[in-house]
């Protein structure tokens, strides 16, 4: 007769080994299940913060914020791979940890000591705790029906070049009250663009602060090294000015400034801004720095930093005012820029530029020259072929 039973040893031997078998943490489906759940309790919890802080934040900030980020996706791949360099320089953690541990004024102190480079992630973060963000409140403009608040460089940028381009990016230096001549204004408010105004004068910065611009703000000047300085400003309205040496002593005095009262204001490299808010492309860049436009330009790597078009002020009406603007154009016409011509009468509200506007060369025809005097009146067909209006 088979006997199919196991016996009492063979029983025993198998309950032995049973026992003998580890019982990993997974073992058990129930223990599993629990495990999971709490894993996605977790998460949930961390996408429920995440949720909240993010809409904490207005949505214009995160909507400049999304689309700088992903421009500047292909900059970084561009720089990185065909430049083979870094974005930042490398920072020893002993110099790091003495940065953390210093406050805001200590922190500048201490990059204008060591004259920081450019790409000094140090000065990146500095310059990017310093930066308000755009307003998401409406316009407080005192003038909201107007388009064009310039003297005639938006009109001209908008039309030569631009082709009434949407979200582009701007860089207005010398941002004064915001709103009056501003030639960042149009473009922003007329077509959607992203950008940054970069005033040195706190009482300017002020006013400026209270449109409620769609824009990055920067209370700062920007540097005419490739380091950090902390200059003496004369506050003079429109025609603030840093003071670095004694001819900028002497164009203070005599322009009768020299009674205004003086500020400390930090100036920044305007590749290290860009990097703080990582955008590397700039559609327009508008430089009124009354006089130091060209140690601004010298400053500028244009091989990593890419700008369409510019304006940068030309006060040609003495001996010293032709001679800058006669190193400004040689300089950028040698970066490979075209000096398009010259804004130089009074715009529709009344007030009065003297600016040259240049392009990349390539872009329009080259048909004027730097010596034209363009009348903003004058409407150009918004094509990338300039119509001979002179």
């Amino acid at each position: 007769m088979r006997n199919d039973q196991p016996t009492r040893d063979s029983a025993t031997s198998m309950t032995s080994n049973n026992n003998d078998t580890p019982r990993w943490f997974f073992w058990r489906p129930s223990r599993t299940f629990n495990v999971l759940q709490g894993v996605l309790i977790f998460l949930l919890c961390i996408l429920l913060i995440y949720a909240y802080a993010f809409y904490r934040i207005p949505y214009s900030v995160r909507n400049v914020g999304r689309e700088i980020f992903v421009s500047h996706i292909p900059n970084f791949a561009r720089e990185f791979w065909v430049h083979q360099e870094p974005l930042l320089d490398y920072i020893p953690d002993s110099k790091w940890t003495e940065y953390k541990r210093l406050n805001m004024t200590e922190k500048l102190n201490l990059l204008v000591r060591e004259k920081a480079s450019m790409k000094d992630p140090r000065l990146i973060d500095l310059i990017r705790k310093h930066i308000l963000p755009p307003s998401d409140k409406p316009y407080a403009l005192k003038d909201p029906d107007a388009t064009d608040y310039s003297c005639g460089q938006s009109s001209y940028i908008n039309s030569l070049i631009m082709n009434s381009k949407e979200k582009g990016f701007f860089v207005e230096a010398g941002a004064w009250l915001g709103e009056y001549a501003s030639t960042s204004l149009f473009f922003e408010k007329s077509r959607g663009w992203n950008g940054i105004l970069i005033e040195p004068d706190p009482t300017n910065f002020e006013t400026l602060r209270k449109l409620n611009r769609k824009a990055f703000h920067l209370n700062a000047c920007l540097s005419t090294h490739s380091f950090p300085v902390l200059l003496k400003l004369n506050s003079a309205s429109d025609m603030s000015r840093t003071i670095e040496n004694k001819e900028d002593e002497k164009w203070v005095i005599d322009h009768h400034f020299d009674i205004r009262p003086y500020y400390e204001v930090p100036c920044f490299p305007l590749y290290s801004i860009m990097l703080a808010i990582n955008q590397t492309s700039i559609d327009y860049f508008g430089l009124d720095v009354e006089g130091n436009e060209l140690p601004i330009l010298q400053t500028i790597p244009f091989d990593v930093l890419d700008i369409t078009s510019m304006t940068t002020e030309c006060l040609e009406m003495n001996t010293q005012g032709r001679t800058n603007a006669a190193a400004v154009r040689t300089f950028l016409e040698n970066k490979g820029y075209m000096c398009h011509g010259t804004i130089g009468a009074n715009s529709g509200h009344g007030c009065f530029a003297e600016d040259f506007i240049f392009l990349k060369k390539g872009l329009v025809s080259e048909q004027y020259k730097c010596t034209h005097v363009l009348d903003p009146f004058i409407s150009f067909i918004a094509n990338r072929t300039v119509q001979n209006h002179l």
